[in-house]
């Protein structure tokens, strides 16, 4: 595990989950838009493909703190280089772009949410509050995440069992509440981490494993809708990882397409809402007898598609710029799996 390693199944699992994410937020803006009952019921539990995304980063940071990039200083900067530049530009259009004519459909954002966006503090006016760039309500927790991880790198040679109980911590003392830094959905990033830790930090496994496994069953004893969601979407995402991981040791992936996607799957994140509004407004002046099912499959391409763009024309180079790393050095293994709906 102290190689180089890349985990090419993991970069199929993240294309995955972004593409479940694009196929969800398609559906529903199409409707918006057109109208209809959905064609493709199944389609709403895209949403869930964040869970599994949660569940990847936990295990790529254990993976790249303890290999890659163990300085607390050098992980910091990385994962700023990897997340926030991308995150600013996209946020910044699209702030730009909610003040033309006809393109806001609820009016343009003030200000103080567009500093509290930038800042990933969103969840500070509220639950109900969502980023200027609506899907960056899951990478508030990606930074989360990260900060946490830093400090503990910061402050043990073995950091992953002090960021797991801090981690575990937040999610008991809300007992299944949705507060931000008590929702449930944090003990995602835990089970990515117990995944990891079985590879490369044995001694801190099993007592992950145990903590993890007791906050969980705690949590039974709230059934709420987040403690739920834990239930049916990140405990199998975590067995989905897993067996990902399993094959990566034991057999290289043939296929370079899914992978390859998955390597662009952070921009595809970011701009797929962008893209899909856009689409729907301009297929609703010059093609409004469009079937859903036709418009669904197509903008879902489209989304995809700008997304690669995107990612091969921008994210590289300036992730490559910013962390001072050659553009041929910025592997999918250093790669932050973040995408949200």
């Amino acid at each position: 595990m102290q190689r180089r390693q890349k985990f090419q199944r993991i970069q199929v699992l993240r294309f995955f989950a972004a593409a479940t994410v694009v196929v969800y937020h398609a559906q529903i803006t199409v409707l918006s838009y057109l109208g209809g009952t959905p064609p493709f019921p199944l389609l709403k539990y895209g949403q869930y493909g964040v869970d599994l995304f949660f569940v990847i980063s936990g295990f790529i940071i254990v993976y790249i703190g303890s290999t890659l990039e163990k300085a607390p200083i050098l992980f910091a900067w990385r994962r700023f280089a990897r997340v926030v530049p991308m995150y600013w530009i996209v946020t910044l259009a699209l702030f730009a772009l909610s003040y033309l004519p006809g393109i806001a459909r609820a009016g343009p954002p003030d200000v103080d949410l567009l500093l509290r966006s930038m800042f990933f503090l969103s969840w500070t006016k509220g639950n109900e509050v969502y980023p200027i760039l609506n899907v960056g309500w899951s990478l508030e927790y990606e930074v989360l995440f990260y900060i946490i991880a830093t400090a503990g790198m910061a402050l043990a040679k073995r950091p992953w069992g002090i960021t797991a109980f801090i981690m575990l911590a937040l999610v008991t003392s809300g007992r299944g509440t949705s507060f931000f830094l008590q929702n449930p959905i944090i003990v995602e990033f835990v089970l990515g981490m117990t995944i990891a830790t079985a590879l490369i930090d044995r001694p801190s496994f099993l007592p992950m494993l145990a903590g993890t496994a007791l906050v969980i069953a705690t949590l039974a004893l709230a059934p709420t809708v987040q403690v739920w969601r834990l239930w049916m979407f990140g405990l199998p995402s975590a067995v989905v990882v897993a067996g990902a991981v399993m094959l990566d040791n034991r057999r290289s992936y043939a296929g370079r397409i899914l992978p390859e996607l998955g390597n662009a799957s952070y921009s595809i994140y970011l701009t797929h809402v962008v893209v899909i509004s856009l689409a729907c407004k301009l297929m609703v002046k010059l093609a409004p007898a469009t079937p859903l099912p036709v418009a669904i499959a197509a903008i879902s391409i489209l989304s995809v598609a700008a997304g690669y763009v995107v990612y091969r024309v921008l994210e590289l180079r300036l992730t490559s710029l910013i962390s001072r790393r050659p553009l041929r050095e910025v592997s999918p293994v250093h790669q932050m799996p973040g995408s949200n709906t």
